[in-house]
């Protein structure tokens, strides 16, 4: 007695090829041993352009004026608020130097003989402008960047991989470093960094 190898089911093969199309199938599912990979191919694709016209199928939503309007302000307040806190660090250093003598200032964790001051933060976006000072020469505390991080001499020196840095320069470090400054003869800075800084033992 012959027996015939199974005919393709078209109803299996098209549930399965829509499953497939649209992400719904497990690794471990396979198709059926009686569909060709052809079939399957041709059907897969003509359910991926049906699922890709879905979205362009449904009608637009339109949204109302006065939540466009909250929605663009509030966007708005917070790129500003984002660039004002970096803005501060082009401030003119006398100026910045003033600021920095009407804060209340605490001792910074860590090596050295360091005091911080913090002036302004940002919580939506976990940054902080701050001062850090020191009357003597020492090492910073070690620390790992979270995010970008830039600081402006104002007085004295600051060394970073070796290189003396002096008032009225610039440092930017990238997110995901990691530095541990120093400073010879002491220093003013001022510090526009993120809030998620870790200290690194």
């Amino acid at each position: 007695m012959n027996h015939s190898a199974p005919q393709p089911n078209p109803e299996e093969l098209s549930n399965w090829a829509a499953l497939s199309a649209l992400g719904a199938l497990d690794e471990d599912d396979p198709p059926a041993e009686s569909f060709s990979a052809d079939e399957l191919d041709a059907e897969i694709a003509g359910f991926e352009d049906a699922v890709s016209a879905i979205a362009y199928s449904v009608p637009a939503m339109p949204i109302s004026p006065k939540l466009k309007e909250r929605l663009f302000q509030r966007i708005d307040a917070t790129t500003l608020q984002s660039a004002e806190l970096y803005a501060l660090i082009s401030q003119p250093i006398e100026e910045l130097i003033a600021l920095s003598n009407q804060l209340q200032w605490q001792d910074l964790e860590g090596p050295g003989e360091f005091q911080h001051a913090v002036y302004q933060t940002n919580t939506l976006h976990r940054e902080l402008a701050f001062f850090v000072k020191s009357d003597q020469g020492g090492l910073f505390p070690k620390h790992h960047h979270a995010a970008g991080e830039e600081i402006l001499v104002l007085a004295g020196d600051l060394v970073v991989d070796d290189q003396v840095y002096q008032k009225g320069d610039r440092i930017v470090s990238v997110a995901d470093t990691i530095h541990q400054p120093a400073t010879r003869n002491g220093c003013l800075l001022f510090c526009v960094a993120s809030m998620d800084n870790q200290f690194v033992s």
